[in-house]
């Protein structure tokens, strides 16, 4: 044993299972002691990396070692003991003394390096600049960003999926400015000298070696050899039997699979399941068990047999010893600390990276070593490894290219392996590839001197081999049972990042390298040509679709690497000679003919040609032909290099000109006999196809490269040959003979001549593509830019369109250059702001760039080509100009194209044309279509323009057309009935014809038509204006005369009784109100109440169609309505005591309003028993619905949830509509007793109430108990059978319950008779049905608002109506104040409905019991609480003044009849009295919070104090020296209106009293107008000049409660006046919000939340939808965002998913919606999904919406109307998020 050993040995005596204080100095004497032995053995030459692992074999198990019967989810090791031992040792011997000393020396040096390398973790924010990024993989962390000078440029949002690092500082990322701030300062220093001293390289080398190592041989999922790390000792500790079990992940089994698998095995609870299976989806395993090693074997083996069911493969799980389990955490923390360690230079990094690539004997090198072993390795090392490197091995350029090679050299080893595995690409090894392949001048090095073109596409190749069929094409299996295929076509992302880069300059190896690499692209090419080839299906139907899938699939990834190749080549002339022939051999020796059959001979117009004869209809045909269109995309860089087909450099075996069209001329006749109708039977699988061929993600491959080589094609063969083999290949010969229409009545098929007419539509379509589409650069002298530009025009043309729809348009190969894109853009049109906040900004195309419109677009789909034919006609209509699309003016052609314009006015074109037109003058011509002419007349249209544009010399369209009379034709036709809808076109080709023939042009019939229908147009116009005037004139003096009549006798209007007057009609109530307002003001309520108006409405019943007066007998009538628990109006929502419903009396609103119930409606009426038939329909179908349905639903029955029938709007309720309670009850006679009296009427009330004791008696009548005592009460306690007494019914229904006093009052003898009076007897009479309805809403308000079940008699039952009624005005008063309106002016339909039915309804509640008992309890309850106000009851600070007035309002009344139906209030002088005290009550709440911050004394100059002022505030305890009573008065007045507010809306539809006009005027709701409604008195003096009002205040103000406020101690109080709530402030710049959120944690696990989610409502940020943070709720598992709004919002929740850009709406737990969010980008539109990264702002506008939205509780509402409209076939597990 070495001394060494012995120091470490020595310190064995020392326990650290926890560190006690007092030994912390000899710990720190004992890493004293090993770090001086260790430089001892250093100096001598004798310190290896069997020294260290001497101190970890014996520290590591003491540290990190699994204790028996643990396992990782109760795991604590000593981190700070590890941190002296373990890691200080290894910093203070590298640093050879204290490390941060040495560091602090280095910096001072100027080490700050230039690169920044920061690696991203999964969710990290990342940016990229549009203008200066090579690609879209450089990217820069927020750091560096906020630092830049791209911050200023158009940058693009992502989130990192992980693994990637920062590339600022790396020049060949960026265009121009590479480096930000920080990094700038780097580059000062980098010619510095930043090399180490001697000794410390040598230590660093030392521990770098040893450290990785150890990491590298521990971090496997291998056996691990030699656990004991080589020490010589006999101490064996596997004799310890301790073992862990270990689960690994797999994308295989499911979470839910593995939770229930381990709750069996483990016998543990769900929650330890879903902890363990989340530490196995994070960390990539989970030790689930430390035991003994047959029983850690016995759960392997029942878990492998678990999970292995269903044919599945079972999961991976070992068993290893508890040491091993210990070295490997260990050695995980060694790669964290080396990988900070690189951060302190680059000299460190220099000798990480020496160590790496240095091999040992028998083993490779350690980077090559981790490529290799990749596989083997869990997610948390591979990330480990993965980070390790890229800090140490990429921010240095010759590092990267040593690391480059060396993966390159394994790259087919590391696809092959990551094929294998079945984890995402994310965690792989193979993922470095985007670090090094897009490097240039790497890229550039590893083609040309280490093959690594030829390496990727053979490893390809060689999985497709395995794809192939016998004719060495791919064949694609159905639904196959592995995704190996899919994983392998990860190399072509690999492959495109190795192209991306288009070298400048070639060296010979670059060509020989490239071109080798290119024959294995051929090679790919070659098996992909002619695959999934389709037959037609004739007779019967396609039994199976074929697969279709993947062949695009690999195209879709294949085609930009295709295009990018094509770059290559047609940069040099050497390659692209070079390719060109290989493709040309390739297509030799893969011939789509029979080399050896002789073609068939056609003739057409004196011309004949031999034709390959093979029958698309009946063979063959393939749509994948990339070989064919790679030539064609060569052939284009011909010219440029003055180069030619026929050339010395291309005479080689080849096919001809003819053989190389052919399969694509193929494929086009296909296409074609598909729109014809001729391939139905081939199924959905071949017009997914064909929209695919077309579609922008597959065309430039496809499509457009089809359409070049039929050019290339017609410019190689001479024209009328070219167009005899199209003709032929459609089978279209006999259709251009001359006696076609005599030989097609032989045989008179409908479908054949349908064919027929389709097919020749089609080729002349072909012929237009050929011959217009020549925006291809090398087709003709056109740049990319112009490409872009003729798409945007094109697609403007169809409608304005939003900026991502039109970036969609334009092409992948394309869009890599989006400023062009954007610029482009710019220059064509003109951008549209969104109006109003909604909606998208779209661009509208600029005047002049229409002219550039071509109707037959080869990128239109048919539906395209007839809107945008359609929207041009209008336009050129509305302009003026004929009504057509003629064609635009073409682009010159290239040299080599020149001939392609020959096609024009050769003799089988022109014959073609004087067919079509022949055919469309004979009226008996069977083969004629619209279509035809119109295609024809195009390109007669075409070839005016050519020669009007003496591009080419020989070119002599109209002499050549004189043989074939194709003039005299289309002026003949222009007589015809057949061309009416082309006559326009027809008019602008001759017009053409005449000016090139220098003939005056002419105007037939059709100007004198277009003049003819100007005049009958304008006749009309004006004649209907005349008429307009003259209805103008006649309601302009009805109007009048109906004024005058209403004004001159108004007397007779008023005296009218409403009873017996007729129902007006609502025309007839807007009559009324046009009456000047006379001069007195409208008073709701008290002695000097105004008349009440009040009328029986009639409705019509939405489900029957009846109509139905509102009366109290008739039949009942009822609006859908929707109750919930609210909490959008809680003034403080995180107080867990102001939220807890349970603490809250329910006699009355609390004054943190809230929760609560909110009641709403939609306004539609329904009969109540046609409603009651309408929802039992609903209950029973939607209980027949299969269950595994149920959930997407928008409602749910077992709720009582239904949508109104008309406007499908989420109801749970109905409210019964009520006659007026004007007319219900009678208003009481004027009774003038005063207020003092009235006062003193209360307090006769509270001495005079009676006590009465229920329930099982805790008291007896004989004893002290002075209280009645309830008779059925007693028998029930004793036992007696009640029935056999008579009466003996317990008047509150408490018999058995718990024993319970209640105070209730009946009027005595000695009550005042003035006092009495003001108490009406008599009650409203209803029709039971009426009731019943009354009694349905009242449960569900009672059931909501307490999350109770239903109960006929609770006595919280009235108190939730009451509850409801406040909460409703509150939130109704608060929308109005939020949205400016007027207070009465500006009601809502579905708001006025709302509060008119719910006052009524509310009104009229007492009368549906027989007794009032119960009211007449809660209404000396609230007179004791408010009069009496003791310690016992809640003080003033803690109801709200409406509730507690609405329950007084109505409970009041019932004390004259307790044993009777309790009468509806109606706005005596009872009530007013009632509002006058609560206003007094709440004025001195406002004293009593106010602050000194509430007065403005700036603007004070009134001396006139008021004594009432200072006696109250003297009275309150409030400061009086310095304080003006006018500014407290003017306070006062202030904090009363939103109260104020809320009594009017009460009050007037409460009395019926109209409103006086400044309530329905913008900000006439004034404290002087609102008292006047009221007849409140408007003075301090008015309100307090009585001694008992004062006495009163004395009562409140001494409640325990207000005491300790006053002495200002901490107590939760709600201010006044009442805020309007308001949704949390976003920043302005959305990346302020991402790079907030970037870092956040999960708050259960300490790591980066996936998913995190910030609550609108409070600002909460949490971890959303992970197992981490799920919770049960109600026995129902839930995330966190569920539980935070059953929390935050009682159970609604509107949450801002940050990383995903979308608003979540939630109705916990089983709804939800995702909405667009209220950030817009500066082109007005949504990015939901962060899918295009632009910068996004927000949108003030969007974002009030979204508040008006949860302010008017409307979030059910819309998350139903979502789920309602949604087609989304998969749902949402809502209650997960």
């Amino acid at each position: 044993m070495d001394e060494a050993a012995d120091i470490v040995m020595s310190t064995d005596n020392v326990s650290f299972e926890s560190v006690p204080v007092e030994n912390s100095a000899r710990i720190k004497e004992l890493v004293t002691d090993i770090v001086q032995n260790w430089r001892e053995k250093h100096n001598d030459g004798l310190l290896g990396p069997v020294h260290f692992e001497e101190l970890w074999r014996l520290w590591v198990p003491r540290i990190y070692s699994p204790s028996l019967n643990e396992s990782c989810l109760n795991w604590n090791f000593n981190e700070e003991l590890s941190q002296e031992i373990l890691f200080n040792t290894l910093d203070k011997f590298i640093c050879n003394g204290d490390p941060n000393t040495v560091f602090a020396h280095m910096d001072s040096f100027g080490t700050r390096p230039s690169v920044c390398g920061r690696v991203f973790k999964l969710g990290e924010p990342t940016y990229s600049c549009r203008e200066c990024g090579m690609d879209s993989t450089c990217v820069l962390c927020v750091e560096c960003f906020k630092n830049s000078e791209h911050r200023h440029h158009k940058y693009k949002m992502g989130t990192s999926r992980g693994g990637g690092c920062c590339d600022c500082g790396d020049r060949e990322a960026w265009k121009k400015d590479p480096f930000c701030t920080i990094h700038m300062a780097g580059l000062t220093t980098e010619e510095q000298n930043k090399s180490l001293p001697e000794d410390l390289k040598e230590r660093t080398r030392l521990v770098f070696e040893t450290v990785l190592w150890y990491a590298y041989r521990l971090l496997s999922t291998e056996q691990v050899s030699d656990i004991r790390l080589g020490a010589g000792s006999s101490e064996n500790f596997f004799d310890i039997d301790t073992y862990c079990t270990i689960l690994y992940n797999d994308e295989i089994h499911t979470f839910e699979h593995v939770i229930n698998t381990l709750t069996k095995v483990l016998k543990c609870n769900q929650r330890s399941s879903t902890e363990f299976v989340t530490n196995i989806d994070r960390e990539g395993r989970a030790i689930v068990k430390c035991s003994s090693f047959q029983h850690c074997s016995d759960l392997k083996q029942d878990i492998e047999k678990y999970t292995s069911r269903h044919g599945n493969k079972p999961l991976k799980v070992l068993v290893n010893h508890s040491h091993i389990i210990a070295h490997q955490i260990f050695a995980g923390k060694l790669l964290s600390w080396l990988e900070r360690f690189l951060g302190q230079g680059e000299a460190f990094r220099a000798i990480f990276a020496e160590v790496v690539l240095k091999p040992k004997s028998m083993e490779p090198c350690i980077v090559k070593g981790i490529l290799q072993k990749d596989l083997s390795l869990w997610k948390s090392a591979r990330t480990q490894w993965h980070r390790l490197l890229i800090s140490g091995m990429l921010l240095e350029y010759e590092n990267k290219k040593a690391l480059a090679k060396i993966f390159t050299k394994n790259y087919g080893q590391v696809m092959k392996d990551f094929i294998k595995d079945d984890h995402d690409h994310t965690y792989s090894i193979s993922s470095l590839s985007v670090q090094l392949f897009t490097v240039p001048t790497l890229a550039h090095h590893l083609i040309a001197h280490d093959d690594v073109l030829y390496i990727l596409l053979n490893t390809l190749i060689s999985e497709c081999n395995r794809k192939c069929n016998k004719a060495g094409k791919l064949e694609f299996e159905r639904n196959p049972t592995c995704q190996t295929f899919k994983r392998a076509l990860y190399m072509l992302y690999d492959l495109r990042y190795l192209l991306g880069s288009i070298p400048e300059t070639w060296t010979d190896d670059l060509r020989r390298s490239f071109l080798h690499g290119l024959s294995m692209m051929l090679s790919l090419l070659t098996m992909m040509q002619g695959m999934d080839a389709v037959t037609r299906q004739v007779g019967q139907h396609m039994e199976y679709e074929p697969e279709w899938e993947s062949g695009f699939n690999l195209h879709i990834k294949l085609a930009y690497c295709i295009s990018l190749a094509v770059e290559w080549c047609g940069t040099d002339k050497i390659v692209l000679v070079k390719a060109y022939r290989s493709v040309l051999k390739k297509l030799e020796e893969n011939p789509c003919y029979e080399p050896s059959e002789a073609g068939k001979t056609r003739e057409l117009a004196d011309h004949s040609t031999a034709c390959l004869h093979y029958d698309v209809s009946t063979k063959p045909v393939s749509i994948h032909l990339p070989l064919t269109r790679f030539l064609a995309a060569l052939h284009l860089h011909l010219e440029k290099f003055n180069l030619h087909f026929d050339g010395p450099e291309f005479q080689v075996p080849k096919p001809t000109p003819i053989q190389i069209i052919e399969p694509v001329l193929r494929a086009q006749v296909m296409i074609a006999q598909v729109h014809s109708g001729m391939w139905r039977r081939n199924g959905y699988a071949l017009l997914n196809t064909l929209f695919f061929y077309h579609n922008v993600k597959c065309r430039t491959e496809m499509l457009d490269r089809d359409i070049t080589l039929l050019q290339i094609g017609a410019s190689l063969i001479e024209s009328n040959e070219f167009l005899i083999h199209v003709l032929n290949k459609f089978n279209l010969i006999g259709w251009a003979m001359s006696d076609y229409e005599i030989n097609s009545l032989k045989s008179p098929e409908e479908d054949s001549v349908r064919q027929t007419i389709n097919l020749v539509e089609e080729m002349l379509h072909l012929l237009i593509f050929l011959i217009g589409e020549r925006y291809m650069p090398g087709v003709s002298n056109v740049t990319v830019e112009d490409r872009i530009r003729k798409e945007i025009i094109q697609y403007l043309c169809i409608k304005p369109l939003p900026h991502s729809e039109l970036v969609k348009t334009i092409p992948d190969d394309l869009t890599y250059r989006e400023v062009a894109v954007d610029e482009v853009i710019q220059e064509l049109a003109n951008f549209k702001k969104p109006v109003h906040g909604s909606g998208k900004g779209v661009y509208e195309l600029k005047e002049e760039y229409y002219d550039d419109f071509n109707v037959f677009f080869y990128h239109y789909t048919r539906e395209e080509l007839s809107k945008s034919e359609e929207a041009q006609r209008k336009r050129r209509k509305a302009k003026g100009d004929l009504e057509c699309c003629p064609p635009p003016k073409l682009p010159k052609l290239n040299e080599s194209f020149s001939l392609l314009v020959n096609l024009l006015q050769c003799d089988v074109m022109l014959h073609i044309m004087s067919l079509v037109l022949e055919r469309c003058i004979n009226l008996r011509a069977r083969s004629f279509s619209e279509q035809q002419l119109h295609k024809t007349l195009h390109l007669i249209g075409y070839a005016l323009l050519e020669e009007e544009s003496k591009a080419y010399p020989f070119f002599k369209f109209i002499e050549n057309s004189h043989k074939f009379r194709i003039f005299p034709l289309m002026e003949e036709l222009l007589n015809s009935p057949r061309v009416d809808s082309h006559k326009g076109l027809l008019q602008w080709t001759l017009n053409k014809f005449k000016q090139l023939s220098d003939k005056k042009e002419v105007n037939p019939e059709i100007n004198a038509e277009a003049s003819t229908s100007e005049k009958v147009d304008n006749e009309k116009e004006r004649r209907a204006n005349l008429a307009a005037e003259r209805r103008a004139k006649l309601m302009a003096q009805m109007q009048t005369m109906q004024k005058n009549f209403i004004k001159n006798n108004a007397s007779l209007f008023e005296e009218t009784s409403t009873d017996v007057r007729k129902p007006r009609t609502s025309s007839q109530i807007e009559v009324m109100d046009i009456t000047e307002p006379t001069e007195e003001q409208p008073i709701a309520l008290g002695p000097k109440q105004s008349l009440r108006f009040s009328e029986e409405k009639t409705y019509t019943c939405i489900l029957c169609q009846e109509e139905e007066k509102i009366t109290a007998t008739g039949r009942t009538m009822v609006l859908a309505a929707f109750v919930q628990q609210a909490t959008v109006l809680c003034q403080q929502k995180n107080n867990e005591l102001l939220m807890d419903i349970s603490k809250h009396d329910p006699l009355y609103l609390h004054a943190n309003l809230g929760p609560a119930p909110h009641t709403s409606t939609c306004g539609h009426v329904m009969h109540s028993d046609c409603w009651r038939k309408y929802f039992d329909i609903i209950m029973v179908r939607e209980h027949r619905r299969p269950y595994r349905l149920r959930h997407p639903a928008s409602f749910d029955v077992d709720k009582q949830e239904f949508l109104c029938p008309l406007c499908e709007c989420l109801s749970n309720t109905v409210l019964p509509l009520i006659p007026p309670l004007s007319i219900l009850q009678p208003t009481q006679p004027v009774n003038y007793i005063s207020f003092d009296n009235w006062l003193l009427g209360i307090s006769h009330v509270l001495n005079n109430k009676q006590k009465t004791c229920h329930g099982i008696f805790k008291c007896d009548a004989s004893d002290e108990c002075k209280n009645k005592h309830c008779s059925a009460c007693i028998y029930a306690t004793n036992g007696t059978n009640i029935e056999q007494h008579d009466n003996a019914e317990c008047e509150v229904n408490c018999t058995l319950q718990p024993h319970q006093v209640f105070c209730s009052y009946e009027f005595t003898p000695d009550v005042p008779d003035e006092f009495k009076q003001l108490f009406p007897i008599q009650y409203p009479e209803l029709e039971t049905n009426h009731k019943e309805m009354i009694q349905v809403f009242a449960q569900v308000a009672y059931t909501r608002g307490l999350n109770v079940n239903p109960h006929p008699m609770d006595k919280r039952l009235v108190p939730m109506c009451w509850k409801t009624l406040g909460y409703t005005i509150h939130s109704i008063e608060v929308m109005l104040r939020d949205a400016q309106k007027p207070l009465l002016g500006h009601l809502s339909s579905r708001q006025r409905d709302c509060i008119e039915s719910l006052v009524r309804i509310v009104g009229v509640l007492g009368c549906t019991w027989q007794r009032s008992v119960f009211i007449n309890i809660h209404a000396v309850n609230l007179l004791t609480i408010f009069f009496e106000n003791g310690n016992d009851v809640s003080s003033l600070l803690q109801w709200d003044s409406l509730g507690f007035l609405i329950s007084l309002t109505f409970s009041l009344p019932s004390l004259s009849c307790k044993n009777n139906s309790t009468p509806v209030p109606t706005g005596g002088t009872l009530d007013w009295y009632i509002l006058r005290i609560i206003f007094i009550s709440h004025i001195v709440k406002i004293l009593i919070l106010m602050k000194d911050d509430d007065l403005d004394t700036s603007m004070d100059t009134d001396t006139n104090e008021d004594a009432t002022i200072e006696e109250l505030l003297r009275i309150i305890g409030k400061k009086t020296e310095g304080v003006s009573t006018n500014e407290v008065w003017k306070h006062v007045q202030y904090a009363c209106l939103p109260f104020l507010r809320c009594c009017v809306l009460f009050y007037h539809y409460l009395t019926d009293v109209k409103a006086p006009v400044n309530l329905t005027e913008q900000d006439g709701d004034t404290f002087s107008n609102m008292c006047e409604y009221l007849d409140l008195p408007q003075t301090p003096k008015e309100l307090f000049n009585s001694t008992n009002v004062m006495d009163l205040v004395k009562r409140w103000c001494s409640h325990e409660e207000v005491v300790s406020c006053l002495a200002q101690t901490p107590l939760q109080v709600i201010r006044e006046p009442l805020q309007v709530p308001r949704l949390i402030n976003l920043p302005n710049d959305y990346s302020e919000l991402i790079n907030t959120v970037s870092m956040f944690t999960c708050p259960n696990m300490d790591e980066d939340s996936k998913n995190p989610c910030m609550c609108l409502v409070c600002g909460e940020i949490l971890c959303s939808q992970s197992y981490c943070c799920q919770t049960e709720l109600n026995k129902t598992p839930v995330g966190a965002c569920n539980y935070h709004a059953n929390k935050c919002g009682a159970g609604i929740g509107i949450f801002l998913r940050v990383r995903e850009c979308e608003i979540l709406f939630l109705a916990a737990p089983h709804r939800g919606c995702l909405v667009s969010p209220p950030y817009l980008d500066d082109y007005g539109e949504t990015d939901q999904g962060l899918r295009r990264g632009n910068p996004l702002r927000l949108c003030r506008e969007r974002y009030k919406k979204l508040q008006t939205s949860w302010l008017g509780h409307s979030i059910h509402e819309e998350i139903a109307r979502s789920i309602e409209t949604s087609n989304h076939i998969i749902s949402i597990q809502w209650n997960l998020l």
